[in-house]
């Protein structure tokens, strides 16, 4: 330990933890070496295969032992491995062994992406007995090991190594949500008041599972979307993206008053233009309500009765009251009874 940190070797993290700083190519050849070698081990089972290759693969990605998570559940969900700063923190990466499939099929690159979806992980990788895939939850990159070359594995380093990952912590639930109110709060100057409400939003939806933020702050030709959520079904089948479509549109207004009825017009009209069914404002205030002339929550019961179009609207309020998914959801559902029945 002298020695490497004689020699610059051994580096703090911001957390305060102890790390063994790496060169690029000698991680390169590491993982090379690893994966290289998986078709000509001899392992008797999943689990033989997992204790054989995993200790050595996140070691050559720089992952340290407190943070490699084996067996790890949530819900009826159970991944082999995943990556992740602590345990009950958003994985960056989980892992799924298949050592019995000479060839990685369709079947468990889906299963890959559930997963991913249910735990709200950056990347998935399937390692098989000849080839590994890599899904960065937009693309699959499938590798053969035979034919694996310096630039392959380069391109995975960059990806999934360590240093590749942030250093902030992703809180579970409750204590992510509080920090991100606390930025809404506080946040003094007009970009910054924005950007901590869409980081707040964002949040919201990604801890639910079979839902992501697609695009953020999307340019169109006619105007710009805050956010654009999109819904993948699985297991984890929500009511009303099931009835309403894969999209939803998000806007959001950190104002000190309330929101009016010209803003709520214009979001209504990229609703029909995208022709989405379902909108949120997140509005730090609120709306304008009845007796306030032509009031927004009029105009947003007036487009339902129209056309069908659910615009919900969460107040900063509210946010505060939601402890995690299953909370944001089962507000969802309750604001969308609201505009549905009159309510």
């Amino acid at each position: 330990m002298e020695r490497m940190i004689a020699d610059g070797r051994v580096v703090l993290s911001p957390g305060g933890q102890i790390r063994l700083k790496r060169y690029l190519s000698e991680s390169s050849g590491q993982l090379s070496r690893i994966l290289r070698g998986i078709p000509a081990g001899a392992h008797a089972n999943e689990l033989e295969f997992t204790r054989s290759v995993i200790p050595e693969f996140v070691s050559a990605l720089g992952y340290a032992d407190s943070e490699t998570l084996y067996e790890y559940s949530v819900g009826s969900m159970r991944a082999d491995v995943v990556l992740a700063p602590a345990v009950g923190a958003r994985p960056w990466i989980v892992i799924e062994i298949k050592s019995s499939a000479a060839r990685l099929n369709e079947h468990s690159l889906r299963q890959l992406r559930t997963y991913m979806l249910a735990l709200g992980s950056l990347f998935g990788v399937t390692i098989g007995r000849s080839q590994i895939a890599v899904d960065d939850g937009e693309t699959v990159e499938l590798l053969d090991f035979a034919d694996l070359s310096d630039a392959d594995t380069f391109g995975l380093l960059n990806r999934l190594a360590r240093w590749a990952q942030s250093e902030y912590e992703v809180k579970p639930g409750r204590a992510a949500i509080a920090d991100l109110i606390e930025q809404v709060e506080t946040a003094s100057t007009n970009q910054d008041k924005g950007r901590s409400l869409e980081d707040l939003a964002s949040l919201l939806f990604s801890n639910v599972p079979s839902l992501h933020c697609k695009y953020r702050n999307l340019n169109t030709r006619s105007s710009e979307i805050d956010l654009v959520i999109e819904y993948r079904g699985s297991k984890f089948d929500i009511p009303l993206f099931e009835e309403l479509g894969r999209y939803c549109l998000i806007e959001c207004k950190n104002w000190s008053s309330p929101v009016g009825v010209a803003p709520v017009r214009d979001f209504l009209g990229k609703l029909r233009k995208s022709k989405t069914q379902l909108g949120i404002l997140f509005a730090k205030n609120g709306i304008t309500g009845e007796g306030t002339g032509l009031d927004a929550l009029r105009e947003i019961q007036s487009a339902y009765d129209r056309d069908g179009t659910f615009l919900l609207v969460f107040s900063l309020a509210e946010v505060k009251q939601i402890e995690n998914g299953t909370d944001f959801i089962a507000l969802l559902d309750q604001k969308s009874d609201n505009l549905r029945f009159d309510l």
